[in-house]
């Protein structure tokens, strides 16, 4: 699925899923799900807005998503093009993100 880079503009970085792929991929019952990043596994909490009105996931306690973003050298980006990512399902709560080709 793509998805895109997401901030708050206060610091917070996340990944936007939006609302079709969140409940398309994604299951109410989960609380978390595991992130490959750089094949390193983050666990990433869902918070209540997920399942309302802010379907991202944001920084982790382990590896702020931030810090991925400038690896990527796409901080900052242009206001309203943020940059584009693949977010790829790998069974029960497990995903693998990896940059848009």
């Amino acid at each position: 699925m793509q998805v895109t880079a997401w901030t708050n503009g206060s610091g917070i970085y996340g990944i936007w899923v939006g609302s079709a792929n969140r409940n398309r991929f994604f299951q109410p019952i989960w609380e978390e799900i595991e992130v490959d990043i750089a094949d390193v596994i983050h666990e990433f909490r869902l918070t209540r807005g997920f399942w309302k009105d802010c379907p991202e996931f944001r920084d982790s306690r382990d590896i702020p998503i931030e810090t991925w973003l400038l690896q990527q050298r796409v901080l900052p980006w242009p206001p309203g093009v943020p940059p584009k990512f693949v977010l790829l399902p790998r069974g029960d709560a497990q995903f693998k993100l990896d940059i848009w080709r």
